[in-house]
């Protein structure tokens, strides 16, 4: 199955000619049901005065027959409708993978002949050669390659406008059959349920598609929540601080609101400097481990081991793990990064962990600073052997830790490496303006969650503006609202499975591969 095919599945669910026949099933019920109503209401027409009492009867369960026509009908009609679309959806979008797979097909061997070609460019100016003939293909080589890689973005869009068509093909329907089932009810009693009780097989099938179609609907609103809510929070603390300020404005006027602002003002330049003169790093042991348990195989296994590292550290020391993925045969084939959040909240630490409050201030408040935090990282990274290796590399961490995996991956020494960047409860949509267009960037964020919401300096407008399908964010709404497990737990629900290339930077099962971790611990240095 190709990597499209992977990840675009969910156009496929489904099949809509057997949706179709199963949905016109319903139809010609319902017109039986309208055949009886109609015999009915003949049979009103014919009672005398004396057989009122049977005619009323009949004229109340010809009307009771009607509105089950007009669900039956109305339900059928949504149902054909969708499946007509489902089916045209689901042709087009697999001619769009058959046409993008063929352009990505063609992509690594135009790349290869391009290596191939510019050495032999080099090779024959070295001797003097004429060179005309290698530039001329190498010409058409990178046409070609042009040529595949738009092919294969015009794909992407195709099947990205398939996907939104789908969802609004299942909007439409969902709707219509709310809408028959609410305008026939008889009380608040007859409900979704009711309706659908002892109808039969064919009637089980539909309900259970209706039932997923509405199931998207809730998931989709649910996440439109999550963010409204995180806008709420934002609003709050905005509103909290100007409080604050209007507070102190008010209780001891100008000069005690200046005096404020010029203290908070002195304390984070008290923090920068105290980070740029401080000592060196102290770097208190570091080793190799190879042990199935520090083996992860998803993101919720990553989110566990992040937050092992840090329960290992806490406000001692600072936990860094570079983990080395080896293929069948031994050979690394990427790295994981991963690093701890926030774990010593003392203002004054000196000799503590490096994943600080200071720590936290300078990203937040001066991130072209760099803090010991990121040169612990980067100096672990060296350790562990990232330099001596071109293998793709993932930078992951929750809180803190995302915020400094975001800072690392747009930092030049890597970014023609970087493939991956997986946090949770971060702030770090200040970077995607600077992030490489081909990064997958995963995140998680709480609605109910503030941490992921601090990004202070450095976003701008164009950090808004997400045109870019690798960065995908999702909001759960849980509590508890800043932990490690809870950030786990959603990632399970929404990527059980790792994104479509990320697989790579997870240990295969069984002999299929392994991880060698490499664990430093560092502290601020006295």
């Amino acid at each position: 199955m190709s990597a499209l095919s992977v990840e675009f599945e969910d156009l496929f669910d489904g099949r809509p000619d057997d949706l179709e026949g199963r949905a016109r099933d319903l139809g010609r019920t319902a017109e039986a049901i309208a055949s009886a109503a109609l015999a009915l209401r003949n049979l009103v027409q014919q009672h005398s005065l004396s057989t009122d009492a049977a005619g009323t009867a009949s004229s109340e369960a010809a009307a009771g027959l009607q509105r089950a026509q007009d669900r039956y009908q109305g339900t059928s009609t949504a149902l054909v409708t969708y499946a007509v679309e489902l089916g045209d959806i689901q042709r087009e979008a697999r001619a769009a993978i058959e046409e993008g797979d063929a352009h990505l097909s063609q992509i690594p061997l135009q790349e290869a002949e391009i290596h191939d070609l510019e050495n032999a460019l080099t090779l024959a100016i070295a001797k003097g050669e004429s060179t005309s003939t290698i530039e001329d293909r190498l010409g058409e080589a990178r046409s070609a390659l042009s040529t595949a890689m738009g092919g294969a973005e015009d794909a992407r869009q195709a099947l990205n406008s398939a996907r939104r068509r789908l969802w609004d093909a299942a909007d439409r329907a969902g709707e219509q059959i709310a809408t028959a089932i609410e305008e026939g009810a008889d009380s608040f009693g007859d409900n979704w349920n009711q309706f659908w009780e002892g109808v039969g097989e064919v009637f089980a099938i539909v309900r259970d598609w209706a039932e997923g179609v509405l199931a998207a609907i809730v998931f989709e609103l649910a996440e439109l929540v999550s963010a409204l809510v995180s806008a709420a929070v934002v609003t709050v603390m905005i509103l909290v601080g100007v409080l604050v300020l209007g507070f102190v404005y008010l209780t001891l006027g100008g000069a005690g609101l200046l005096l404020l602002i010029a203290l908070v003002s002195a304390s984070l330049i008290s923090m920068a400097i105290r980070e740029l003169m401080a000592s060196p790093v102290v770097q208190r042991t570091d080793r190799f481990e190879v042990s199935d348990d520090l083996e992860a195989r998803d993101y919720r296994d990553l989110f566990g081991e992040l937050a092992a590292q840090d329960g290992a550290g806490g406000e001692e020391y600072t936990e860094i793990r570079v983990v080395a993925v080896r293929d069948g045969s031994g050979e690394i084939v990427a790295w994981r990064v991963q690093l701890p959040s926030t774990q010593q909240w003392s203002p004054s630490n000196t000799d503590g962990a490096l994943n600080d409050l200071r720590t936290d201030v300078m990203l937040s408040m001066f991130p072209e600073l760099q803090t010991q935090y990121e040169q612990a990282a980067w100096q672990a990274m060296t350790d562990a052997g990232v330099f001596q290796s071109d293998a793709p590399i993932m930078f992951t961490g929750w809180s803190l830790g995302g915020m400094m995996a975001g800072e690392m991956a747009t930092d030049p020494r890597v970014s023609d490496r970087v493939e991956s960047v997986v946090t949770a409860g971060s702030a770090i949509d200040k970077h995607y303006s600077d992030m490489p267009a081909d990064v997958r960037v995963t995140q998680f964020n709480n609605g109910i969650d503030p941490v992921h919401t601090l990004e202070f300096f450095g976003l701008g407008i164009e950090d808004y503006v997400r045109l870019d399908q690798e960065w995908q964010t999702y909001r759960p709404l849980s509590w508890p609202m800043h932990d490690a497990t809870m950030y786990g737990d959603a990632a399970e629900r929404y990527l059980p499975e790792p994104r479509p290339g990320d697989d790579i930077f997870f240990a295969g099962a069984g002999d299929s591969g392994s991880e060698e971790v490499y664990v430093a611990e560092y502290t601020r240095g006295s």
